[in-house]
């Protein structure tokens, strides 16, 4: 049998938009969404993704907050961003740490979040909060199990403070 007379661009991937949201903008020509496929993969807000950065082995890993598209068509992400051990370690101190354990960022100023091309997004990554608070429907052993990360703990970026609860 042949091969398909169809042949995919290698370069671009795929890419459609999902359920809209609204228009905002000084000029409400920014397209809002709650969501999109991207490389035969469906993102929803909230989903947790993999971004890499040039030259660097190890992804950031970071929550989807807004989707949008401007004007010229420039697709844009904001990601609030976790942290890793690692990348917190002299704020840690002794604190232990499980093997899988991030902190999300939270406070204001520098670390907390940013925008991104749509594209700089790498992948899905599965992060389960098992943090107790009476607001978090408690995940089971079983979805723990399955999770790429979890957190419970939050980095307060503006004061570099390590916290055990969540703001109301």
């Amino acid at each position: 049998m042949p091969p398909s007379a169809e042949v995919k661009n290698l370069d671009e991937p795929e890419f459609n938009w999902g359920k809209k949201r609204g228009r905002g903008g000084k000029m409400k020509t920014v397209q809002f969404y709650e969501s999109f496929t991207y490389d035969e993969v469906d993102y929803t807000l909230h989903d947790c993704v993999y971004m890499y950065v040039q030259d660097e082995p190890t992804p950031y890993i970071g929550k989807l907050i807004k989707i949008w598209e401007d004007a010229g068509e420039s697709k844009k992400v904001k990601i609030q961003w976790f942290f890793r051990p690692s990348e917190i370690s002299y704020y840690l101190r002794d604190m232990e740490v499980a093997e899988n354990e991030l902190f999300f960022a939270t406070g204001e100023g520098t670390g907390l979040a940013n925008i991104n091309p749509l594209e700089a997004i790498a992948g899905k990554c599965n992060v389960v909060c098992i943090s107790n608070d009476s607001r978090n429907p408690q995940p089971s052993v079983e979805e723990v199990q399955m999770a790429d990360y979890v957190f419970y703990r939050l980095f307060d970026v503006k004061n570099c403070l390590i916290l055990d609860k969540m703001d109301r």
